[in-house]
């Protein structure tokens, strides 16, 4: 394998918080949530908090709208040479809920594609010519393991540029399926809080281009582990999560002195935020901030990786650390939580994403400087 270095070139993402990835960011500096209350999702009847987009666009049209703008923004004219990379955890589901529950309940005219986990690929392809596409579905690690491959297929040469597009919409299936866990908060999830009642679900759509042609934004480094513990609980102590960290850091030629802010995964569950915060202080004895974002975007599931890590190009190119919004008792005093906005010189982050299984994916960013 060559030594190439890997660069985002452009970017766009869509959730309850905004609308493009810069009114996302200013939602998060500026502590306005996208959760909101909602009636209709749970099968007992109750107001579920969950991160829905409520804009006038439908879904799918939100999803080709970023993708083409991803494409305006680079120096391509067309996707044809382009290796497409979608990560999803719900894929068609949402489809295939609107025709069997909320439509007629009618088994005709059934397109099996738009329920499988390609459903958001069939979608581009029907828009968008590439030369060809491959869709994970790891449940919240999904674009998050899409940016791995895509590191990983860029270095080896084998394409020029990779598109790696993170998309889940509201599942009726997912948010009751969270529920019976135990795990939905009733309100704006407080990741990190000593008080913390859980997560809320959320959809959103996160894209990047990659490809060895430098830009601002290099993907320094990528880990991954398994825990290969629980199919829904993480490792208690943080194993999995340090592991995945550690290997993010050793593929990016780091110390963990060199992270200056951690995009955290922090759902807002007692045993997610727990494990990860247990790893963050094993390996990071020089306490870098931490934060996590799903308070204000809601936890975007297979899309949270493809979104985290575009707040994480805005927080190196604005050299601002996010608080912790509603961060108000430090459940681990230790912990470099931030409880407001702080502008700081940010070289290199790190962004998490754990997933069901024990599944574990950390990415490096690094701002790079212009010395002319």
């Amino acid at each position: 394998m060559q030594n190439r270095h890997i660069y985002i070139n452009s970017a766009s993402a869509c959730c309850s918080a905004g609308c493009t990835s810069e009114e996302i960011f200013r939602a998060i500096l500026n502590g306005i949530s996208g959760v909101q209350k909602h009636k209709g999702y749970l099968v007992n009847g109750e107001e579920s908090a969950i991160g829905k987009m409520t804009y006038a666009s439908s879904f799918d049209t939100l999803l080709l709208d970023n993708v083409q703008k991803v494409l305006m923004q680079s120096e391509l004219k067309t996707f044809e040479n382009t290796l497409l990379l979608v990560g999803t955890s719900v894929g068609g589901m949402t489809w295939a809920e609107k025709q069997f529950i909320k439509d007629e309940g009618s088994y005709e005219n059934i397109v099996l594609e738009k329920q499988s986990m390609q459903s958001i690929s069939l979608t581009l392809q029907q828009h968008f010519t590439f030369k060809d596409a491959i869709t994970f579905s790891t449940a919240c690690t999904s674009s998050s393991n899409a940016i791995v491959f895509a590191k990983e297929i860029l270095e080896a040469g084998a394409y020029s540029e990779v598109l790696v597009v993170g998309a889940d919409s509201i599942s009726y299936t997912t948010v009751n399926g969270f529920n019976a866990l135990g795990v939905l908060s009733k309100a704006c999830a407080t990741p990190f809080d000593l008080d913390r009642t859980g997560m809320n679900v959320a959809e959103g759509i996160g894209v990047l281009l990659l490809s060895t042609h430098p830009s601002d934004i290099e993907l320094l480094g990528v880990g991954c582990s398994s825990d290969a513990y629980n199919i829904t609980h993480p490792e208690p102590e943080g194993n999995g999560a340090k592991d995945a960290m550690s290997n993010a850091l050793k593929n990016a030629g780091l110390k963990a002195r060199d992270i200056d802010y951690i995009n955290a995964h922090g759902t807002g569950t007692i045993a997610n935020d727990s494990s990860e915060a247990q790893a963050i202080l094993a390996l990071f004895p020089h306490r870098p901030y931490v934060s996590s974002t799903k308070s204000i975007t809601g936890h975007t599931l297979g899309a949270c990786g493809a979104i985290e890590t575009i707040i994480s190009m805005h927080v190196l190119r604005q050299q601002i650390v996010p608080s912790n919004h509603n961060l108000k008792i430090k459940e681990i005093a230790s912990l470099n939580t931030t409880q407001t906005n702080i502008k700081t010189e940010v070289n290199r982050v790190l962004s998490n994403a754990f997933a069901f299984g024990g599944n574990n994916v950390s990415i490096v960013l690094q701002r790079v400087v212009d010395e002319n």
